[in-house]
Order: C-alpha cells, then structure tokens, then sequence
C-alpha cells in the first residue's frame, strides 16, 4: 500500500482499464521532483512493473527517444506506443500482477501505478537532467495500453529495462506498412512506385499488396516499416486524435 508521503508527491492522470482491471495512474509532480526523493519516499516499495501506450510525442519525448534509440523515429513522426517504467501498488498489499504470467491478482483490483519518467508540466526543469531527465508526453489512449511484468517484458533480451525508475523505449507496434514517407515526413505512395515490401502468402510467396498496413508476421522486405494498425495511407489513427 502506498504511503502518505509518497501519495503526497503525486498528480493522478485517470484511470486506465488493462485487461479489464481499472488502474489509478499518477505521475510525480512538480517537475523538478527527482528519483532520489521518490526512492526515499518508498517508491520502491511497490511491484515494478512496465506500462506500455500510444502516445503523442512531444519534443521532449522525441529528445529522450533519439538519445537512447538512435534513428527509430521517422522524421516529423508524431505518435508512437512507448514502453515505460512504472510501479504498482496494490491497496492490500503485495503484487498486482502474478510474477508467474503477469496476470492481474485478483479480477476486482483497484491498484495505483505511478509513472516516474512522466511530468505533467516541465516548469523550472533543466532539459539536461542526467539521471531526473524526464518528459511531458502523457497524452495516452487508456483503453489501449498493456501492464506487463519486468520479466516478461525482458524475456529474451536481458535488457532488464525495470532496473532503473526512469527509464522510456520505443516498442514496434503490431503491424507494417511500405515506407511511403518522404525525407521531409510527407506520404508519396504514388509517386514512390513499389517498394521493397510485401506480404507473405499462405503457399510461402510474396506479393505487392499497395501501401496497405498488414501484421507484422505477413511482412517481408527492406522497406517495411512499423505502424499502428489503424493507419491508413501514412495518416495518423483518427482515434488519436
């Protein structure tokens, strides 16, 4: 259970339903709050657990992203589903996901996740904050976003993304779509022609299949690039906006 001095620290965001459980999510407040006032607060107290969203980026969030992934943002590119670390309090105690599967514990729980890479406003931070260098893209599709357990979410790759409280990643959504970006952050599909990038038949083959999303398991090719997969013809989901 989260203790008063932490809560204290805190601005709620909403309530995000994941896998049909709502979740209170805060982040801290002001913004110059750092990780180490979070640590002795008992932040650490809770499950650490990975939260993953749409997002509308802002610069800030794109300064954070290329620093740490280099190149994976296309240009002028403005949405994206980001990973972050995020810790979770259960309000009777314990675990609110099962170490095992990383399913909620009990179907009813109302737990609190605290988001620390996330500020509400970015009034009086340094941009340059090292370790406390966080950001303002907080503007999420709460119907669609996943909570997951640090173990699953670095299975695989010993990444042990959870090893630190401020921590974000670009995460490839579950579909592809030709690359009909220009430099510039514009969509040319007709004046791009055929790319290299085509969908895998059910006999083992390929076609040209248009600049078409398609799940990222049917794409093959150099030009692929990731998307959500409600975009169409390179325009950002209208449910984002």
């Amino acid at each position: 259970m989260m203790n008063p001095r932490l809560r204290a620290m805190l601005v709620s965001v909403g309530v995000f339903t994941l896998a049909g459980v709502g979740i209170y999510v805060a982040t801290p407040q002001p913004a110059t709050r750092s990780m180490a006032e979070l640590r002795d607060a008992g932040i650490t107290d809770g499950q650490r657990v990975v939260l993953t969203c749409p997002e509308r980026l802002t610069p800030r969030t794109k300064r954070r992203i290329n620093d740490g992934q280099p190149g994976v943002l296309r240009p002028k590119q403005t949405y994206a589903r980001i990973a972050r670390t995020a810790v979770c309090f259960n309000p009777d105690g314990g675990n609110c996901l099962r170490p095992s599967d990383g399913v909620a514990r009990v179907g009813d729980l109302q737990a609190e996740l605290i988001v620390p890479s996330l500020r509400r406003d970015m009034v009086g931070l340094d941009p340059d904050g090292g370790e406390d260098a966080v950001d303002d893209s907080f503007q999420f599709r709460n119907d669609d976003c996943t909570l997951t357990t640090c173990a699953s979410f670095d299975a695989g790759d010993g990444s042990n993304f959870c090893g630190r409280l401020n921590r974000l990643r670009l995460v490839d959504p579950p579909c592809m779509i030709p690359n009909g970006w220009r430099a510039d952050g514009g969509w040319c599909e007709e004046a791009c022609g055929v790319v290299d990038c085509r969908m895998v038949e059910s006999d083992g083959g390929s076609r040209w299949y248009g600049f078409n999303v398609m799940r990222r398991e049917q794409a093959t090719g150099s030009a692929c690039v990731p998307v959500e997969c409600s975009v169409v013809a390179g325009d950002v989901p209208q449910d984002w906006l």
